[in-house]
């Protein structure tokens, strides 16, 4: 919203949630239940697209009522079977419409990370990033299930 290039609505449940956006930025703020399809078809049928930050159960929703409302659709969600259902929902979208699931920290920005790091080498074989839950005390068995192999 910085740049004054987009128009950003952040929606919540929590008034209080709302507030503080507004008291730190220049967002415009919109009370939203999104386990609701009837208010989340009135607020994302005045929008280009959405950028879901929830937990992944409620993306199914959000992307179905996105897909209804010509809306672009982007989460930040890890979770494969959400993944799989948005894929399926996406078969179903309009001319220029965009569904892009598993766009946050992994696979999303740990792989961007993962590139700029390993364009610094002149040779690499293999780059480990960690990323998600990590448990206090690692260890091998674990640590395979916590990184991306890029």
């Amino acid at each position: 919203s910085d740049t004054g290039d987009f128009q950003v609505t952040v929606g919540d449940s929590e008034q209080p949630a709302l507030e503080q956006i507004a008291q730190r930025t220049q967002v415009n703020t919109m009370l939203l239940d999104a386990r609701n399809e009837q208010q989340l078809s009135l607020a994302l049928g005045e929008f280009d697209s959405v950028i879901s930050a929830l937990s992944f159960r409620f993306n199914p929703l959000i992307a179905e009522v996105a897909q209804k409302a010509g809306a672009s659709y982007f989460d930040l969600t890890e979770d494969v079977e959400t993944t799989r259902h948005v894929r399926q929902i996406a078969r179903n979208a309009k001319p220029g419409q965009i569904f892009m699931p598993q766009c946050g920290l992994a696979p999303g920005f740990i792989s961007i990370v993962a590139h700029h790091v390993a364009k610094s080498f002149d040779q690499l074989n293999t780059v480990w990033m960690r990323v998600g839950a990590l448990p206090q005390f690692p260890t091998e068995i674990g640590r395979a299930s916590c990184r991306e192999r890029v």
